[in-house]
């Protein structure tokens, strides 16, 4: 027996009718669904990013440095910043050497800063920088065990006064010794030391290594260090300096 279909006439009719307009709905849902995948494409790449904040690398050093090439290579290499003790060892007087480097390292492209070991010679620490006293990042009152002299506000409205910006300069070790649980000065930028035993060869400025420890009000997701000193004591060409990443968002 041949069967000429499984279903009368118009039953195929209103079948097809029916197919075609599951067709017609597929399409537009296809439609929207491509409209709301663009959409959301857009309103991403819309989205700031939040990327890492860049490290840069700096270098303190009290040393005598009279070879301006020695601050061309550092520049080479990737130096950005020159933190500098003003001042004569155990003295508030200037140090004949100031004005000398830190012209050195401005003429290399470097960036400069000063400090000073005894934060009661913050005065004397950005005198001592002479000519490029406007040019200085920074001073940084220092706050360690030796010689364990408390910083005061006074010290730091003082640094302000004379157009320089403050930043205190501490480890979680040495502020609590010093300072003991006071967070007053929170509000003041850190320069974070924690050095530990790493290879200069293969050293690369990161403001988050080591990962930093609270203290002082500070290293908190509003209060972020903004230098880390990284490295004692190594060698650079006959000079001794120590590693430091600063915040690249942090220069001027």
């Amino acid at each position: 027996m041949t069967t000429v279909g499984l279903h009368p006439p118009s039953d195929r009719r209103a079948t097809m009718k029916h197919g075609r307009a599951m067709m017609r709905h597929g399409r537009k849902v296809v439609a929207v669904i491509t409209a709301l995948t663009l959409l959301t494409s857009i309103l991403v790449a819309a989205e700031p990013a939040t990327a890492a904040v860049d490290g840069v690398k700096a270098l303190d050093s009290a040393a005598t440095i009279s070879n301006p090439r020695w601050f061309q290579d550092r520049f080479a290499e990737g130096f950005r910043l020159y933190i500098m003790q003003s001042t004569s060892w155990g003295s508030c007087a200037a140090w004949p050497n100031a004005e000398p480097q830190l012209k050195m390292a401005l003429d290399a492209g470097m960036k400069i800063a000063v400090y000073t070991r005894d934060p009661r010679c913050w005065a004397g620490g950005i005198d001592a920088a002479g000519p490029y006293v406007d040019q200085l990042q920074f001073f940084a009152v220092d706050v360690e065990t030796d010689p364990g002299i408390p910083v005061t506000r006074e010290m730091i409205d003082g640094v302000a006064a004379m157009g320089v910006r403050p930043v205190i300069y501490s480890g979680s070790g040495q502020w609590p010794a010093v300072m003991g649980a006071s967070t007053a000065f929170a509000d003041v930028p850190l320069w974070d030391t924690n050095a530990t035993e790493l290879d200069p060869a293969r050293w690369a400025p990161n403001i988050d290594s080591p990962p930093a420890d609270h203290y002082g009000g500070w290293n908190t997701e509003g209060t972020p260090r903004v230098i880390i000193q990284q490295a004692f004591e190594v060698n650079l060409d006959g000079v001794r300096i120590d590693l430091n990443s600063v915040r690249g968002d942090f220069l001027k």
